[in-house]
């Protein structure tokens, strides 16, 4: 999901930046013959609506060696992963990790599935407020079905992108509100990944658990986040500032491109004052429900990683130490190599609580237990959502095409 980020938990859902790069949004100008543009970005008039043929275009983008290259490169990351990395860090073998994970009651394992679920349709509620008219069940069967495709593809962000296209183009939803509602949503995921870990560094040093590298990683981190936030509030401030904004960003991605040695990309200026134009509105509007469901969304993933440490028999470690090894646990949920980051977040969250002091088989079984409802039970959730969008006609409705982009208030 989300949380990756998605959310917040496992892959990134509607919100998630795609790995091959940013999307092109409606507006932009046109582009050269290096840049490859999906015709269903351009025009709401042009098919196909179908998600399991968008899904198709996002893969046949690619050759056939690049995605053998890429899914073999993240295999091998996983294996090296799961079979050097997390014992080597944790110190637990995984005859051990079994041995605690026998310990779970049928009763304490449904008490997870049901944390699980809820944290599930509260990031229903994230898309159900950046997409206006979009319904919780929808937004619940879209999180789901875009997250199992996320989940097993290798840097399939943009695959799952190409999902969330095609799932809400078929029920009456355009480009533009859609393309608006991913950006949005995206950024709150962003903003909440920066912010989490600022906030647990902050409680370890209030409570004197932080040495002084933490110290400056938090200081460094919260500056990140303010000149993020601050960005944002400039370019929906004004066109002038956002016009400000866009020639500044134009010009770091053209010196980029030429450090890089790739062609420039001249519609950055441009992009970001469609943006504002057509976000402005949607964000004046949702941002309280859009901050309070991310925010019950990051809580629920942690609590669900809490207890699947608590009931495992792990007391030693404190609250707040098992919420900072969560927060950069969400953080790096976002590297693009694993699909949605599986392995890179495990070994990263394993590692901090064995370091606070926790025992080595029970985080290990903990983290371990908690990716298996944040990953792979998303998968064959996802899938039944599959078969629920396929049955479901009634929630189909024809495009409407969006009116151009009135502008915002100077």
């Amino acid at each position: 999901m989300t949380t990756r980020p998605p959310g917040a938990g496992g892959a990134p859902p509607a919100g998630a930046a795609a790995a091959d790069g940013p999307r092109r949004d409606v507006g932009d100008p046109p582009v050269d013959s290096h840049v490859h543009v999906h015709p269903y970005d351009l025009d709401d008039s042009v098919e196909p609506p179908d998600p399991t043929l968008a899904i198709e275009h996002e893969l046949h983008r690619k050759s056939l060696r690049r995605r053998v290259v890429e899914g073999l490169v993240s295999l091998a990351a996983l294996v090296v992963l799961f079979a050097l990395v997390i014992p080597k860090v944790s110190g637990a073998t995984y005859r051990q990790v079994a041995h605690q994970l026998h310990r779970l009651s049928i009763a304490e394992i449904a008490l997870l599935t049901v944390v699980w679920l809820i944290g599930l349709v509260a990031y229903a509620g994230v898309l159900t407020a950046s997409l206006p008219g979009l319904r919780r069940t929808q937004g619940f069967t879209l999180n789901t079905a875009s997250s199992a495709v996320s989940n097993v593809v290798p840097f399939g962000g943009a695959v799952g992108v190409g999902a969330t296209y095609g799932m809400c183009r078929s029920w009456g939803f355009g480009v533009p509100k859609t393309t608006l509602a991913i950006l949005v949503s995206g950024i709150w995921n962003i903003f909440l990944k920066l912010g989490l870990p600022i906030i647990a560094l902050a409680l370890l040093v209030a409570e004197g658990r932080a040495t002084g590298g933490l110290v400056g990683a938090a200081i460094f981190g919260l500056a990140v986040l303010v000149v993020a936030v601050l960005v944002l509030t400039l370019v929906l401030r004004s066109d002038r500032l956002a016009d400000m904004i866009g020639r500044l960003a134009q010009r770091v991605v053209t010196f980029g491109l030429r450090v890089a040695r790739r062609p420039d990309h001249p519609g950055v200026r441009d992009a970001v004052l469609d943006f504002r134009h057509r976000s402005s509105a949607l964000i004046s509007r949702c941002w309280p429900r859009l901050t309070l469901w991310m925010l019950s969304y990051s809580l629920l993933q942690f609590a669900l990683q809490l207890l699947c440490l608590r009931l495992l028999g792990e007391t030693s470690l404190a609250t707040i130490q098992v919420f900072a090894a969560f927060a950069f646990g969400r953080l790096l949920s976002t590297v693009p190599i694993t699909p949605s980051g599986v392995g890179f977040a495990d070994a990263t969250v394993i590692g901090a609580l064995v370091a606070f002091g926790g025992d080595p088989a029970i985080c290990t079984a903990g983290v371990l237990l908690f990716t298996g409802f944040t990953y792979l039970l998303e998968i064959p959730v996802g899938g039944i959502s599959w078969v629920v969008w396929s049955r479901m006609t009634s929630w189909r409705r024809p495009v409407t095409p969006s009116p151009g982009p009135s502008a915002a208030p100077v």
